[in-house]
């Protein structure tokens, strides 16, 4: 066989890889699944002023891996750093949850009632172009006291007591942090969830969305010293139409 022959062998081995390689990279963009909650990056956060934390285990239920986590008059986090999620392709937050044991609460959007059995953040950039001079002060003392860049702003997505499913407010904790509800009531075993980040943020903060920083779980019930038990599994960024 002539040299040119072995080279046009190559090249079209070459070519194949390459669109081999890039197929790989548009599926992973389109669909990517994170860690399992409580496995590799994930790490647990806690709140220096709150006594007690939130347990999470990892555990296996049938062929999901998932996180069981248990408050008991506690509020803790599991968060997962990102670097690199592309609102503009997969601009869709996905996951499964369920709650086990639910909390009875009158007024969720109080500040003694800011329970809920399960959360998901989306903790996102912070903008020091649009904050002000206090919000610029407080992010400069948060880097002072903690190791990791802090988020500018959140979206927060709960399980609800009673509070009906769609409607939404700011935290009363900070004005930054806003509560949407996606599932509310007593629990009857998994739901699945798709929540549009950049339709929710244009909605509340009347803007576009900077670039994420990390997502969190969390089940917490200090403020009501109650008990709950949720489940986590699945989360993923996808397309709007997957």
């Amino acid at each position: 066989m002539a040299a040119s022959d072995h080279s046009g062998d190559a090249l079209a081995a070459a070519d194949l890889l390459v669109r081999i390689a890039l197929a790989a990279q548009i599926l992973a963009a389109a669909d990517p699944m994170l860690p399992p909650p409580g496995t590799g990056a994930w790490r647990e956060f806690a709140f220096p002023s709150i006594r007690r934390s939130t347990s999470y285990t990892p555990v296996r239920m049938g062929e999901a891996d998932a996180v069981l986590a248990h408050s008991r008059c506690s509020a803790s986090a599991l968060l997962l750093p990102l670097e690199s999620v592309d609102l503009d392709r997969t601009p869709i937050l996905a996951w499964r949850w369920r709650v086990d044991r639910g909390l009875e609460i009158e007024d969720e959007r109080a500040r003694d009632g800011d329970d809920f059995a399960a959360r998901v953040y989306l903790l996102f950039r912070f903008e020091p172009d649009r904050a002000t001079f206090a919000q610029r002060l407080r992010h400069r003392l948060g880097r002072m006291l903690y190791t990791s860049e802090p988020p500018g702003t959140a979206l927060n997505f709960v399980w609800a007591s009673r509070t009906p499913m769609g409607e939404s407010w700011p935290s009363p904790r900070s004005a930054e942090s806003w509560v949407v509800v996606t599932a509310s009531g007593a629990g009857v075993g998994w739901r699945q969830e798709r929540a549009d980040i950049p339709l929710w943020y244009q909605r509340v903060f009347g803007r576009p969305p900077p670039p994420i920083l990390a997502v969190a779980l969390m089940s917490d019930s200090d403020d009501t010293c109650q008990g709950a038990t949720a489940v986590f599994s699945d989360l993923r960024f996808e397309p709007r139409d997957p």
